[in-house]
């Protein structure tokens, strides 16, 4: 937590967190379709109404810790990027900052081999990434000084599934970089 946060976020982040890590645990020992909200919740001691305050989404939300505007947050990873950074080398690393790549981390492996195996959290997970097209799009074309159409949206597109394609792979990482590489041969 930032130096500075009140008592309030502090909490709140720590029954967020706690709901995650019971719900994680809880998937990966039993199975998704086998655990309930109110397991979870009872397993991180809160009430099932704030399992639901913390996870709007219910069971699906809580494999994944935090909630953000993927859209907007792609969009400025775009415009921080450092001066020289060509806009696809700031999405790849925006990417690989938000998918739970096979970096050696046994969890992080759990984690993956759960979103995949259970039909509605890759759908979830799709879901959140290709909402983000008109947002890359705009941005795209913005950069290149180019129309939204055809072959930005196609670009867009395979970029946002790029994710899901490599989060197969034994080195989703590796695969994520590859994608990326053929990307800029391919376009621009």
């Amino acid at each position: 937590m930032a130096a500075g946060t009140g008592l309030r976020e502090r909490k709140r982040a720590q029954t967020r967190r706690a709901l995650h890590r019971a719900a994680v645990r809880l998937f990966v020992e039993r199975g998704f379709d086998d655990v309930t909200v109110a397991e979870i919740a009872d397993e991180a001691n809160v009430a099932l109404t704030t399992l639901f305050t913390y996870y709007p989404a219910g069971k699906v939300g809580l494999v994944f810790e935090q909630e953000e505007d993927r859209a907007a947050a792609l969009v400025q990873a775009i415009r921080d990027r450092p001066a020289g950074t060509d806009p696809l080398s700031a999405i790849e690393a925006f990417m690989e900052s938000r998918v739970p790549f096979d970096d050696g981390d046994s969890r992080s492996r759990e984690l993956l081999d759960l979103i995949f195996s259970t039909p509605q959290l890759r759908a979830y997970v799709r879901q959140k990434w290709t909402d983000c097209e008109d947002a890359l799009v705009s941005e795209l074309a913005a950069e290149w000084h180019e129309p939204d159409g055809a072959s930005l949206r196609s670009l867009a597109r395979f970029i946002l599934e790029s994710p899901d394609i490599a989060a197969r792979e034994p080195s989703p990482e590796g695969a994520l970089r590859l994608i990326f590489t053929k990307l800029r041969r391919g376009w621009r």
